[in-house]
């Protein structure tokens, strides 16, 4: 199954939840965010556990995992919006490696592909990885709420990770080419918060990249970043950094943060009981992956 059907999946079985386990989640998740100020999802991602180097156990890091990380939020209604991973993730271990909620064995990847960073932040990029996360939430109570978290934090870290860039443009292993079901090869290729994450945790990409090499994997690197006119190189960052602070300063205009809290008066034990009934049924009715 592919990145696209994993996130139609999840769609379809996010519209089954109720307003007022929505309302839980984002209640929770905006009290949380309240106290930890505008820039908290890239302060979270830069103090994110880093993996090892041999890598000894799996490791990852979401745009879900970031939600979490904030004060006071259920840990039942974080497994909740781990069903979001579609939208952004990396995930490295011994066993597996993906990125947005796909990972395969490693004994079925082909190929892990370089790319640079200033060709993963065009402009086609930003919109489309927004449009991405309203694809994944459907019209319920809530919605737009968790859209524009979700797109902050997206926003927020690709902003860093472009001006990171700025200063050193760099080369992130963030495709994997490897078997399907039939043995034909397929491209699994992480979107803009998995290259983001990859520029901000450098160890993340370092770690993926000796485990590919300790397992005979070949690494291609497509785009060299010491190539090309620097000064074509450093406008082309620029500009990236220009687009998603534009993006970021938009969608923090018309934040629905202020709007009632329909969750208002709930116990932290009230919202996570509400959250983990609602995400036993749930997982009941994931779709099945490759």
């Amino acid at each position: 199954m592919g990145i696209r059907q994993v996130g139609e999946g999840v769609g379809a079985a996010l519209g089954s939840v109720s307003g007022a386990v929505t309302g839980a989640v984002s209640g929770a998740v905006a009290s949380a965010r309240a106290k930890a100020g505008p820039d908290w999802a890239r302060r979270a991602l830069e103090t994110h556990p880093k993996p090892g180097v041999p890598l000894e156990e799996e490791w990852e890091v979401s745009l879900a995992g970031l939600i979490g990380r904030l004060p006071h939020v259920p840990g039942p209604a974080v497994r909740l919006l781990h069903l979001l991973d579609g939208l952004g993730q990396v995930a490295v271990g011994p066993e597996e490696v993906g990125f947005d909620g796909e990972s395969v064995a490693w004994g079925k990847v082909l190929e892990i592909r370089c790319h640079s960073t200033v060709d993963l932040l065009p402009d086609v990029v930003v919109e489309r990885e927004v449009d991405r996360i309203r694809e994944f939430l459907p019209p319920v109570p809530g919605r737009r709420w968790l859209v524009t978290r979700a797109a902050e934090a997206l926003l927020t870290v690709a902003l860093a990770a472009s001006a990171a860039a700025e200063r050193q443009e760099r080369s992130l292993p963030c495709e994997i080419v490897a078997k399907n079901l039939i043995g034909r090869p397929k491209n699994l290729a992480g979107g803009l918060f998995a290259a983001s994450a990859l520029t901000l945790i450098p160890e993340a990409g370092e770690a993926l990249l000796a485990a590919a090499r300790e397992r005979g994997v070949p690494v291609t690197v497509v785009d060299d970043p010491m190539t090309g006119l620097h000064a074509e190189r450093a406008a082309q960052l620029r500009g990236a950094t220009d687009r998603l602070a534009e993006a970021l300063r938009r969608l923090r205009a018309t934040d629905p943060e202020a709007e009632a809290d329909p969750d208002a008066g709930r116990s932290k034990a009230e919202v996570g009981a509400a959250a983990l009934a609602e995400l036993e049924q749930l997982d009941a009715r994931r779709p099945p992956r490759d």
